[in-house]
């Protein structure tokens, strides 16, 4: 039969062989679409690449920020102990500038006897 099939083309069934116009659209369609899919599927596969990449690179710019600010908040801590040891520094020169209860009164007495040796001695001279 299979010898008969190949010498006598004519003889088999056209519907096994052949598609009528709608079936065959729908194929070259189907056909259209599955390469297009495949176009798509790559694009997106290298897409993916890409994109974990710039995950990858978005990774490494966010720890170098973490890291930037772990610096900053570091030199603020600095500063402000600087500033605050500056400051202690400031009082302190500005306590030891200041003359005490006891600077004041020594001054006021030596001042005061001063010039009650002057009114004596003016009083006498005159």
């Amino acid at each position: 039969m299979l010898l008969g099939t190949f010498l006598f083309p004519c003889l088999s069934s056209a519907e096994d062989i052949c598609f009528d116009d709608a079936t065959a659209a729908r194929m070259v369609v189907a056909l259209d679409q599955a390469k297009i899919a495949e176009q798509q599927l790559v694009v997106a596969v290298g897409s993916e690449a890409e994109l974990l990449q710039q995950k990858e690179i978005l990774a490494g710019t966010v720890k170098l920020l973490q890291d930037q600010i772990a610096i900053y908040k570091n030199m603020q801590e600095m500063q402000a102990k600087f500033s605050d040891a500056k400051d202690k520094a400031c009082d302190a020169a500005v306590k030891a500038a200041t003359p005490t209860f006891w600077d004041n009164m020594t001054k006021y007495l030596v001042g005061g006897g001063i010039g009650a040796v002057l009114a004596v001695v003016a009083i006498l001279l005159l």
